[in-house]
């Protein structure tokens, strides 16, 4: 039990930190801080859903079943569809309070406004992707994945907004921890309860995807072809557990999907932008390799028959969890020509700038954890979701330094 609540914390690093191993003690309490020679064990080998190959697996499915509308409604039988529970105190959509004076008013479709306090655009639809992997039965696994999806009609955007799993948050209900946490604890509700409450954007739905899909899209898509590094292809034949006659070496290579896998893993050799040239390293270097891969999924996906799609969303779909009804996941559908067409933009919270690295106590042990600064991160946040919907989130933070995020390409 306890090997397996180690393995699952993986090895994330906030971006920007060069060249330097950190290991992370354990996200939740219960586990005591180790020597230096365990916490090198436990990085070694534990399968973990890559990050940023969720946008790819959920475009399979919009893809595929846009290119074949008539198949869509036997093909989202396959996926669990789990309906939100009632809330009596909730509200209709369609309705806002005036607090002051306790009149209700109409809310005309379309409109940008605060719903129960949170930032809320009918236009965009804000879809929280979790990666998971599931260790041991009636478990509910730790979401070591957490990406907000807003898809923005209004901006024509799609934006990609990844949450660090070691930040130290207030989950409503219990006392503070990581992030991740609040997904073990009640699942992906709670942890859609603290993502709102501590950032105040309203999150509309949720998707689970199962580590176990990451592999089928590339198969099914035959491998992906990468340029690789000698110290790449080196990490590649020593851990990916792929077969030794499949060998990559220095150049541009096919992957097989355990091979893409690690390499969208790898953080201990340096990463050149192919577009750039700029060199990345550390943990920044590991979430370049999976933004890259995933730009070779999509791109692949794009130029796949229809029997391809198909093959592949079959594969996929059963190891998708999602409060999003097949109703609602066609409307999306529907409108998958046009979000394809946009352009993509990312995020990561919390912000370089407005976070520190801190150790605590959770449970009697020591954590080690970023503490976010709630108010930057949220306005900045707010201000890459929704741009010049509101007033207040026209403007970036005024003393942030570093390019606004908006105006970056992938």
């Amino acid at each position: 039990m306890q090997e397996n609540e180690r393995e699952r914390q993986g090895d994330l690093l906030p971006d920007g930190q060069e060249k330097e191993e950190m290991v992370d003690l354990d996200s939740y309490a219960g586990e005591p801080a180790q020597s230096s020679a365990e916490q090198q064990k436990v990085k070694k080998s534990k399968k973990r859903l890559i990050a940023s190959i969720v946008i790819g697996l959920f475009s399979v499915l919009f893809i595929a079943a846009g290119s074949m509308v008539l198949y869509a409604n036997s093909l989202l039988s396959g996926y669990h569809y789990v309906p939100d529970e009632p809330e009596s105190s909730s509200s209709e959509n369609s309705q806002s309070t005036n607090e002051e004076s306790g009149e209700s008013s109409q809310i005309v479709q379309g409109e940008a406004y605060k719903k129960d306090g949170l930032y809320h655009d009918d236009q965009v639809l804000n879809i929280l992707l979790l990666g998971v992997d599931d260790y041991q039965p009636n478990d509910v696994g730790r979401s070591d994945s957490m990406m907000l999806i807003s898809l923005d009609k209004r901006h024509q955007a799609i934006k990609v907004t990844s949450f660090m799993r070691d930040m130290y948050l207030s989950i409503p209900g219990y006392a503070n921890n990581r992030i991740n946490v609040a997904y073990s604890l009640g699942g992906a509700p709670l942890l859609v309860k603290t993502i709102e409450k501590n950032f105040g954007v309203d999150i509309d739905k949720y998707v689970i995807i199962d580590f176990a899909a990451f592999p089928k899209i590339i198969e099914a898509l035959g491998g992906i072809e990468v340029t690789l590094s000698a110290g790449e292809a080196d990490e590649i034949n020593r851990k990916s557990g792929e077969d030794p006659a499949l060998a990559v070496t220095a150049g541009t290579q096919k992957l097989t999907s355990k091979q893409a896998r690690y390499y969208a893993r790898i953080r201990m050799q340096e990463y050149t932008d192919p577009e750039t040239g700029k060199v990345y390293y550390s943990d920044y270097g590991r979430t370049k390799r999976q933004r890259h891969v995933i730009d070779l999924v999509i791109q692949n996906l794009k130029g796949s028959d229809v029997n391809t799609l198909l093959g592949v969303a079959n594969q996929v779909v059963p190891y998708i969890i999602s409060n999003m009804s097949p109703d609602e996941i066609l409307q999306v559908v529907y409108d998958a020509p046009a979000y394809l067409g946009y352009e993509m933009k990312e995020l990561q919270i919390p912000d370089n700038q407005y976070h520190y690295g801190e150790t605590v106590i959770i449970g009697g042990y020591k954590a080690s954890v970023l503490i976010p600064d709630l108010e930057k991160n949220s306005q900045l946040l707010a201000h890459f979701i929704y741009e010049d919907s509101f007033e207040e989130t026209a403007e970036l933070p005024a003393d942030y330094t570093a390019e606004d995020p908006l105006v970056q390409k992938k």
